[in-house]
């Protein structure tokens, strides 16, 4: 089957900027499709692709590297590639996490705004705090592009405010990465660019995602995307182990991070998450491996956030990517909460 005119003019505007290996073209957008931007890179240029109505309009990133996106303040890219980010942070007085977003960026600002991360306006209002995405920004829903720039804006903001936003990696944006895209919808599949091409090494969300950590620890909070198993925590003990195993993971397929034991798709800290559930003396050497008094984690979706083994294990998966209100936890000087989308707070601790 010959590509369709609009693959083929695609490929000609990229043709200066394509990497190595050549970007898979898939079927032209349908007209109904928008989505964008998304950023190529080669060295110190960029090229900015958008989809309107079934066309694409490219553009070069101005000099002065400000991309503007609907809705948000300009944001700055920077042509060299991200350092990998730290993942150990001392104490915090303010700290909150959610997890899963699966493409509902409408329902995560609602839900930030009920609890005061966001203002009104959708501008960050948690002045030092640090808030924490614990993976799965991407799948299920049709606002993937969307959250990315929120949260790189909302990260910016929240430098400028001497607080921090942390994203993790979770096991979708790996999946997607490697070309699983079992859990795309239908509008990312319409696109004449793939998505493992629009993550790619070239890309600035596949550059980001290739800085971003599995694993990070605050104060004595523990946070990753599913959990993992003491054996694995026994065999790479350490967050900067657990990173830089995941980095190189990144780099050359699955291994023990992104396995089943490892801290991206283990379900067994969660009780009756797995055919074997982790026993409080294998939640205790996770915790032990790791220097945290407790974890929080996604990836196992429940009703609502819930605190397992006395507190040691947060569960804060509480169905985004089903439509649902979600729910953000929350850590104010020293005590956790559960924070609903209509503004109210439970606390967490036992």
């Amino acid at each position: 089957m010959r590509p369709s005119l609009l693959a083929l003019v695609l490929a000609a505007l990229l043709a200066p900027l394509a990497p190595a290996a050549p970007p898979v073209l898939l079927p032209a957008a349908s007209a109904s499709v928008e989505d964008g931007p998304h950023v190529i890179w080669e060295g110190a240029q960029a090229r900015v692709l958008r989809w309107r109505q079934g066309k694409v309009d490219v553009a070069d990133l101005p000099p002065s590297g400000l991309l503007a996106v609907d809705g948000l303040p300009p944001l700055r890219l920077d042509p060299a590639p991200p350092a990998p980010e730290a993942a150990v942070f001392p104490a915090v007085r303010a700290l909150a996490a959610v997890s899963d977003i699966h493409g509902k960026r409408d329902a995560l600002v609602a839900l930030l705004k009920a609890q005061g991360i966001l203002d009104a306006r959708g501008a960050w209002a948690f002045g030092a705090g640090h808030l924490v995405v614990a993976g799965d920004t991407v799948d299920y829903g049709d606002q993937v592009t969307e959250a990315l720039w929120l949260l790189r804006s909302l990260a910016q903001q929240a430098r400028a405010a001497g607080g921090a936003v942390h994203v993790l990696i979770g096991n979708h944006e790996f999946m997607d990465m490697r070309g699983d895209l079992r859990y795309v919808v239908p509008k990312y599949k319409a696109l004449p660019l793939s998505i493992p091409y629009l993550t790619g090494p070239d890309t600035e969300f596949g550059r980001w995602f290739r800085s971003l950590p599995a694993m990070i620890r605050i104060g004595d909070t523990l946070f990753t995307h599913g959990g993992p198993s003491a054996a694995f925590a026994a065999a790479y003990p350490g967050v900067e182990a657990v990173n830089a195993q995941f980095r190189k993971e990144l780099k050359e397929g699955p291994g023990p991070v992104t396995g089943r034991y490892g801290p991206q798709w283990y379900r067994g800290l969660v009780p009756g998450g797995s055919a074997k559930d982790a026993t409080a003396a294998e939640v205790d050497a996770v915790l032990a491996a790791y220097g945290a008094a407790r974890v929080v984690v996604g990836h196992t979706t429940l009703d609502r956030i819930t605190a397992f083994h006395g507190g040691k294990v947060h569960v804060i998966d509480a169905g985004l990517k089903d439509g649902k209100p979600g729910e953000l936890w929350l850590q104010i000087d020293g005590r956790r909460w559960r924070g609903t989308a209509d503004g109210k707070r439970s606390p967490l601790d036992p």
